[in-house]
């Protein structure tokens, strides 16, 4: 009889409940999915890493003899060592494209995957190509390809086309933003494919340890034992490729966990009110359902049951719908990035916990809305509640008050009377508001981050990277040329307060190619001595103004310290600017590794020591690349929260106006037109919106604050919400609210006076 009796109310209240049902599948539909999404990437990678054995560390060098490599395998924690060559090579092929070539000797760690052609065997003859490079090529296995290394030219068969972890996300260096597989790829070639003999710098030694927490520990026993036989000793995190993965993880983490908690909340505050409204009207049905022996903990069930079902209901749809919806959008902005073997949304307990989450939130929703009413014995439960006694407040006995008109007056006792639908019409404003500025305003910050990097810090036109070996002439030639700004970036290791971290080192030869700001925006000006610090490092290593700091350039080993002159802020590439001044003060030359062009530049015949060119709408436009995932799922979150605004506005509207229908209906008595009584209701409305507007926006800047805050190490984010913005949240909100006023006030005229303004018995 119960069961009939929930599905009767269901039926009776179909539009609020819908509404409930409508906002848990969102919430969990956005927590699945997007947590599907980065979930499965990092499942799929963490497999590809450990099927491939990936090493945990990667000694670079010089020559590495097999006693060296003895050296390190009798290290504890040790699990496995392999030496290879890793150089850079050119190709006959059209616009001679760069290929990243690996001779190895065995193939224990860092395995290549085949996806095409034979196992990759170190007996056999021949090359293992990349898979992205040779189809932009047009090359196919079997064919034959011609390299250029160390001074000798050798043909090579293509036996194999791969893919490989080390090169999840392949690009040549840190001044390439996204893969270029028309220019640069990898290959894999065994050492017989070689003359014999020919000698081999083997200039890498991988390392396996036994857990990555082990690493560190092994990373400073190799920094003793092969003192000034490295040039750098690289971790996992340190690795672009698997940090860039990993960060693109963190970043999608971030965003996917913080708006399902708001979904939530917004749901079970819907639940709330709703389960409030229908108990209370209900309330001689409890009595006759405990006068007929039904005890209070039967139909505390009962009426708890409302929500459980509608939480399972809308939690299990969003749960099967959210992995089949999200991932597959996002995964293809993914694939223009990351290349793995395999790309598929991955479920994990924290997805079933979501829909627990829902049925918890609909469900206590209820228990709190009934219990107060099981507290009363069945005769008095039978009796309709009598209205509560009017008082005055202190506001209506003041002299302000009687200079108010009859409206203002109306719908300030009205707010005073109810002040729980009050809160709760503000709190559902709140939270559409607070949800529409948040994704809004992520578009704005992200969109941002470009114009701020390539706009107004970075001012130069063209940036042309240098060949590591460039020589003098060839330096004084391109300065001639090129009116612009020298600048040497090396890669370092920064130390503070126990903490190690990699960055980057950037000295300035004399220009205007770099603005520096501060987190004011201001302009600062680097010191002619000590170093300039990113803010976002300054954060991380726990550092202020004025504090030292210790750093070194990977693979040398002298330690610098160094006096924090400046901070500014640069939303990529964290670490320590100096001036070629400042520089030269610690003894150092600036080596340059490229020219800021303050003009646009295309290479001229007769520069040599040009590795490439990058134009910045280039620049701009790789950058805006990098960020379309994070912008396609903020496309997500608009979406939905224009539509659980509608939802929640739409289902507080309607309790709203239920539970005054008795205060209309003696409005419409004493002669009030429909017309008047709708502009009462429209002002309160406008006022309430006003009021969770006002409330909306800090949340929506703090949830931005928040996810920001939870971004990698190397980016640094400023919240950036424009004026345009912020006022189509605005106006948004205020249709939302008023349509949703507009269309329950047409109500009005079908209100029963009779029936409404029944005495209480």
């Amino acid at each position: 009889m119960l069961f009939k009796k929930m599905l009767r109310d269901m039926k009776i209240n179909r539009t609020q409940f819908i509404s409930i049902f409508i906002m848990a599948i969102l919430g969990v539909l956005v927590l699945t999915g997007l947590h599907a999404e980065w979930y499965g990437m990092k499942v799929e990678s963490d497999r590809y890493y450990a099927e491939n054995r990936l090493p945990t560390l990667w000694m670079m060098g010089r020559n590495y003899s097999p006693e060296d490599v003895k050296r390190v395998e009798g290290l504890d924690k040790v699990q496995a060592t392999s030496r290879r060559l890793t150089v850079d090579v050119e190709t006959t092929l059209p616009n001679q494209p760069v290929l990243r070539l690996n001779v190895v000797e065995e193939n224990t760690l860092s395995k290549p995957h085949v996806v095409d052609g034979d196992a990759f065997d170190i007996h056999q003859q021949g090359i293992w190509l990349d898979h992205t490079f040779a189809d932009a090529q047009g090359l196919k296995v079997g064919d034959v390809l011609t390299i250029k290394a160390m001074g000798l030219e050798s043909q090579q068969t293509i036996r194999g086309l791969i893919m490989h972890p080390e090169y999840v996300y392949n690009v040549k260096d840190e001044s390439e933003l996204l893969p270029h597989p028309e220019s640069f790829g990898f290959a894999y070639l065994s050492r017989e494919s070689l003359p014999q003999s020919l000698p081999l710098p083997f200039n890498q030694i991988l390392i396996l340890t036994e857990s990555e927490k082990d690493s560190e520990a092994v990373k400073s026993e190799l920094e003793r034992l092969f003192t000034g036989n490295y040039t750098a000793i690289l971790s996992r995190e340190d690795h672009v490729s698997v940090a860039m993965m990993d960060n693109e993880i963190e970043q999608n983490k971030a965003v996917g966990e913080v708006f399902p908690v708001i979904f939530f909340l917004i749901a079970a505050l819907a639940m709330l009110t709703t389960m409030t409204r229908m108990i209370a009207s209900q309330r001689t049905q409890i009595g006759v359902l405990k006068a007929l022996g039904y005890s209070k903990r039967k139909i505390l069930f009962h009426y708890v049951s409302y929500g459980l079902w509608i939480g399972l209901a809308g939690g299990l749809i969003g749960l099967v719908a959210g992995p089949l919806i999200i991932p597959p959008i996002l995964f293809t902005m993914q694939k223009s990035l990351y290349i793995l073997p395999n790309w598929y949304a991955a479920l994990s307990p924290v997805d079933g916990i979501s829909v627990v989450l829902a049925v918890l939130c609909c469900g206590a929703s209820c228990y709190f809305a009934c219990r107060r009413e099981l507290t009363e014995v069945p005769a008095a439960a039978l009796r309709p509640r009598p209205p509560r006694a009017g008082r005055h407040t202190w506001l209506e006995k003041s002299a302000f008050w009687q200079r108010m008109g009859f409206n203002r007056q109306w719908n300030i006792r009205d707010i005073l009377r109810s002040k729980l639908r009050s809160i709760m019409a503000a709190v559902g404003v709140t939270g559409s508001m607070t949800l529409l500025l948040c994704a809004f305003g992520l578009r704005d910050t992200v969109s941002g981050v470009s114009s701020r990097m390539y706009g107004e810090l970075h001012t130069y036109e063209s940036r042309i990277h240098l060949q590591e070996d460039i020589s003098q002439d060839a330096l004084k030639a391109i300065e001639e040329r090129v009116e612009g700004q020298w600048i040497q970036e090396s890669a370092i290791e920064i130390a503070a307060n126990g903490k190690e971290k990699t960055a980057t080192l950037t000295v300035l030869g004399e220009g205007t190619g770099i603005v520096y700001k501060d987190e004011k925006n201001r302009v600062v000006e680097l010191p002619p001595k000590g170093i300039g610090l990113s803010y976002k490092m300054a954060q991380v290593l726990g550092i202020k103004m004025g504090d030292t700091l210790k750093w070194r350039i990977i693979g040398q080993e002298e330690w610098i310290t160094s006096e924090v002159h400046t901070l500014y802020r640069t939303p990529m590439g964290q670490g320590i600017t100096m001036t070629e001044e400042a520089y030269k003060d610690l003894g150092k030359t600036l080596v340059p590794t490229a020219r800021l062009a303050y003009k646009a530049f295309d290479q001229e015949d007769g520069l040599t020591g040009i590795k490439n060119v990058r134009a910045k709408d280039d620049l701009i436009r790789s950058f805006n690349t990098m960020l379309e995932s994070i912008q396609m799922m903020i496309f997500i979150l608009i979406l939905a929260a224009v539509i659980l605004g509608v939802v929640v506005l739409y289902n507080l509207g309607v309790l709203s106006f239920t539970e005054r229908v008795r205060e209309l209906a003696t409005l419409k008595v004493l002669g009030f037109f429909s017309r008047e009584i709708r502009s009462l209701l429209r002002k309160q409305n406008i006022w309430l919106t006003c009021l969770g507007i006002l409330l909306g926006i800090p949340g929506g800047y703090g949830i931005i604050d928040f996810i920001l805050s939870t971004m990698s190490e190397s980016i640094d984010m400023q919240t950036k919400v424009t004026w345009l913005t912020l006022v189509l949240c605005i106006i948004i909100t205020f249709v939302l609210s008023a349509g949703v006023n507009f269309m329950l006030s047409r109500r009005i005229k079908t209100i029963d006076m009779v029936s409404s303004l029944k005495a209480v018995e």
